[in-house]
């Protein structure tokens, strides 16, 4: 059996044979990034417990090389109430310091239970 290359984490590998000729980030790993993101964008005050509910539409655009600048740009789609509780939309992308094209698109849906 050979082993498998990595575009992630072979760095030798990674510039000599891969498409993007550096290791890049995990997809996962840059979708784990929107909460700590989202939560430098905006304040929701007093609040008991935020739920991260899912993610609908998403869709990768582009690799990001390791030790890239990213920032995320979010815009609120929706909020509606459900008996209490407030389910927020937020279209989400990521983007590369100084590129256009995002590395991620999708709509973030947070749940909110306030005190």
């Amino acid at each position: 059996m050979t082993s498998l290359f990595s575009i992630h984490i072979n760095k030798e590998r990674a510039e000599k044979e891969g498409p993007f000729k550096s290791t890049i980030a995990h997809g996962y790993l840059l979708l784990s990034l929107i909460p700590y993101l989202w939560k430098q964008i905006a304040v929701v005050r007093n609040v008991k417990m935020e739920i991260n509910y899912g993610i609908e539409n998403l869709k990768f655009g582009q690799a990001v090389p390791v030790e890239t600048d990213v920032k995320l740009q979010a815009t609120v789609k929706s909020v509606t109430d459900l008996r209490g509780t407030i389910k927020v939309v937020v279209e989400a992308k990521l983007l590369i310091k100084n590129h256009t094209k995002p590395t991620y698109t999708g709509d973030v849906i947070f749940l909110y239970h306030f005190l």
